[in-house]
């Protein structure tokens, strides 16, 4: 088995309307222990604040950095990461959600684990809103924000998640080895080989808010690519947010759609990256 590794890594950020959550996303992105990657903020249709954030950010952040907008029209998150994966030049692609803070060791641990043939699964810490407002870019720069027994101070005691960051490296890499947990994509912590999210026609834009990630998963998994985790060794801290958008019709919608490949053995997306680029013939002229 080839387990060399990416030449370069695509970063791809998802954000609506998040400056303030968004600017520390980024600015952990600039911690980063691993060098060859970019940064790719999808973008479902923020307005100027986000535009303003991402160009300042842009100037001096140390990382290549592109801004992939489309217009607001209602929740649009797999037509923006589908443009997202066409605009990016890596061979691998790691997702991320703008609402959280990746540890140091985050794109590293990614590309160590890296396999053909196989997407990995992360994990997140999701933090309550006091502790969320304590994660300040001087705790994220200054290392604090992934220190077990700082989150401990700042928030209301010790959390067992947080053993992902205070057990010896080794002991933690033998638990992603041997971990039972059911793994699943998970859009905020989740990578896999660029050719391997084309193959399946990336993202599917039917849908809207809700499984568009299971669905994703469930069609890589069918067309032969195997889930793996560093749930235990690539981190993230989610912070806290409010959630307008979600709505029980939807969701219910939503999962239905999810199910659909599960029963049809169906791997490419109804509509998804494929209906984002000129046809074939157009091409070929």
């Amino acid at each position: 088995m080839n387990t060399s590794h990416p030449s370069l890594v695509s970063v791809i950020v998802s954000t609506y309307n998040q400056p303030h959550l968004l600017r520390r996303c980024l600015l952990a992105l600039g911690q980063q222990s691993y060098a060859r990657y970019e940064v790719l903020v999808a973008d479902d249709g923020s307005g100027e604040e986000t535009r303003d954030l991402i160009a300042s950010v842009a100037r001096d952040c140390g990382y290549p950095l592109q801004h992939v907008w489309h217009e607001d029209d209602g929740f649009r998150k797999t037509v923006i990461l589908n443009k997202s994966v066409l605009a990016a030049s890596g061979e691998y692609l790691l997702f991320i959600d703008g609402d959280c803070i990746p540890h140091p060791d985050f794109i590293n641990q990614h590309v160590l684990e890296a396999r053909p043939g196989h997407y990995l699964n992360g994990s997140l810490i999701r933090l309550g809103r006091n502790l969320s407002d304590r994660v300040t870019e001087a705790a994220i720069r200054g290392g604090q924000a992934f220190s077990a027994a700082w989150l401990t101070r700042q928030g209301r005691g010790f959390d067992r998640r947080y053993l992902r960051l205070s057990l010896p490296y080794g002991l933690r890499q033998q638990l992603n080895r041997h971990s039972r947990t059911t793994l699943y994509w998970l859009g905020s912590n989740s990578s896999c080989y660029r050719e391997d999210a084309e193959a399946i026609n990336g993202f599917d834009h039917r849908f809207t808010y809700g499984f568009e990630d299971a669905d994703f998963g469930y069609r890589l998994e069918l067309s032969g690519v195997k889930p793996r985790t560093v749930r235990w060794t690539a981190v993230v801290l989610h912070l806290w947010h409010e959630r307008p958008w979600s709505s029980p019709e939807v969701l219910t919608a939503n999962r239905k759609l999810a199910d659909e490949p599960l029963a049809s053995g169906r791997r490419r997306a109804v509509i998804g990256i494929d209906e984002l680029q000129p046809s074939a013939d157009h091409r070929a002229g």
